[in-house]
């Protein structure tokens, strides 16, 4: 491993750098022509002031990544939820459904990460504190299917996205106070664990999460798992793990720049 780099693992098969960057640009072009087609011309003209789309480099992740995050931020959570309101109201309806389905079975999509320049317990406070401060930009920047994360009062997380495979946005809370309840197996020899489990409005459960993390030989490696409801499509797991590699792939970075800003 060189300096600074990720390693990612899906399959337990290293995968190159590229496979990854090639994941992202090809959702953010996704999400982004969705937004720019359902706000039109005279949106993306007030959304967007004096950016030219025709000339936006699409092959250069962080400015298509600078783009995405100011369409978002200036549609605001009201103007992504109206934009959104079919398609949540729709994946709301089928979590339900594979929840009743499962009869509380659960399927895992994991992979994991090995990053240079990185440790552990740093990183897992400064994931932490994303939610506790409400930092939303570097939240929905990780990842193009992030349409809206934030914290919320009662210090659960609100998150809007496509999770994988889904051709839906989907809109859940996580709460980090019920990480015990999760089915993903804790690893002892991974000492710091961000975990919870993932409900809708209402407290049912449609899913979870257990990221686990420690160093090894001067690196962070971090076994990253989501738990579905066990009859969610086989695709949507295998994608996920995509959105996975990309949304901590870049968290590391930003965590590990802000670092080196102080």
């Amino acid at each position: 491993m060189t300096a600074h780099a990720i390693d990612t693992y899906i399959d337990g098969q290293l995968v190159a750098p590229s496979a990854v960057q090639s994941w992202e640009a090809r959702r953010a072009q996704a999400v982004l022509k969705k937004l720019t087609a359902r706000v039109g011309a005279l949106g993306v003209a007030e959304l967007l002031p004096g950016v030219d789309l025709s000339a936006l480099d699409t092959t250069d992740p962080r400015a298509v990544r600078d783009v995405l995050v100011t369409l978002k931020s200036n549609l605001g959570h009201a103007g992504l939820y109206a934009i959104l309101k079919r398609e949540l109201a729709l994946s709301d309806r089928i979590a339900r459904i594979a929840v009743t389905a499962s009869r509380g079975g659960s399927t895992h999509c994991g992979i994991r990460l090995v990053a240079a320049d990185c440790s552990a317990s740093e990183f897992g406070a400064w994931f932490d504190d994303l939610t506790a401060t409400d930092a939303e930009t570097d939240m929905i920047a990780a990842c193009p299917d992030h349409y809206l994360l934030r914290g919320l009062p009662d210090g659960r997380q609100e998150v809007v996205e496509t999770t994988g495979g889904s051709p839906t946005p989907t809109r859940f809370l996580v709460d980090y106070t019920t990480g015990r309840n999760a089915s993903i197996p804790t690893n002892p020899d991974y000492p710091v664990q961000i975990a919870g489990q993932a409900v809708l409005d209402d407290g049912l459960v449609v899913g979870g999460v257990r990221h686990q993390f420690r160093d090894v030989n001067g690196a962070m490696e971090a076994l990253l798992t989501v738990e579905f409801p066990r009859l969610f499509p086989s695709r949507m797991i295998t994608e996920h793990r995509w959105h996975l590699a990309t949304e901590f792939g870049n968290w590391i970075d930003a965590f590990r720049q802000q670092r080196n800003q102080r």
